[in-house]
């Protein structure tokens, strides 16, 4: 029943209703059909801290040990999502992007820590996206061998032996993508909803407006009834009609009331 209702407000005030749900339905199928998809293809790698530092007895034994720096200050933190956090802040940048886009990734991937709830995680987690399932799989790629370099980098510049470099094991391999669907899902709801939302509007709108017009109405109709109810007079009607105005009439006097009034 309130489907109904809404229906017979709908195609009552069809001139103004029709637009909104054309444009609404135009702007859905644009968001399925035209704009272009999104696949996203994963790549992740687990973070394994290096040896040790060789204690005294084992310089003694084998001094070669003490040529390289062997105090890595990334080892100093327990927890080994700070390092994530630093590649990710790193390769996030804007100057990043499109050094990795020349390269070939599309600029919309992501690196961050693969940590559920909060908890601590060695586990870097790369997601790459493309309008193709090959160029979402080409852009994880080019950022896994970009997490592996800058790793190796900003370890590089700390004078850090090689030895004693954190490394990356790659632990999930991306060799396929899958269609992400929620971000055309979110703007066909987005589009969807703008139009109920402007439609709702209309309706409300043009409902309030024919109220006040027939209230209106319905205030001038004692006054029209009125008039129709007063009695014929052929001489006023005849000579003057158009002095029915508000329900009152205007005495025109006859040719005989003048007679009299002059005897």
């Amino acid at each position: 029943m309130v489907l109904l209702t809404i229906a017979r407000k709908v195609f009552r005030h069809k001139l103004i209703t029709l637009p909104i749900i054309a444009m609404t339905l135009f702007g859905a199928v644009y968001v399925i059909a035209v704009k272009s998809p999104v696949y996203e293809a994963s790549s992740s790698y687990v973070l394994i801290n290096p040896p040790s530092p060789p204690t005294p007895d084992q310089l003694a034994r084998d001094p070669a040990l003490g040529r390289g720096r062997s105090d890595n200050p990334y080892t100093r933190f327990a927890d080994q999502s700070v390092i994530i956090d630093v590649l990710s802040r790193s390769l996030g940048s804007d100057a990043a992007r499109q050094t990795l886009l020349r390269a070939g990734a599309d600029p919309r991937y992501t690196v961050g820590s693969a940590s559920v709830f909060g908890s601590g995680s060695p586990i870097v987690q790369i997601a790459g996206s493309g309008t193709t399932p090959a160029g979402a799989i080409r852009t994880a790629n080019v950022v896994s061998h970009a997490v592996v370099g800058e790793l190796d980098r900003i370890q590089k510049e700390q004078n850090v032996d090689p030895s004693y470099r954190i490394t990356a094991k790659q632990v999930e391999v991306p060799d396929e993508a899958r269609l992400k669907a929620s971000g055309q899902l979110r703007m066909l709801v987005a589009v969807l909803a703008l139009g109920g939302i402007l439609l709702f509007v209309a309706v409300m709108v043009t409902d309030a407006l024919d109220s006040l017009l027939r209230e209106r109405r319905m205030a001038l109709a004692p006054h029209e009834s009125a008039l129709d109810e007063l009695p014929f007079d052929p001489d006023l009607d005849l000579v003057e009609p158009h002095l029915r105005t508000n329900g009152y009439r205007e005495h025109v006097p006859s040719p005989d009331d003048q007679h009299r009034t002059t005897l």
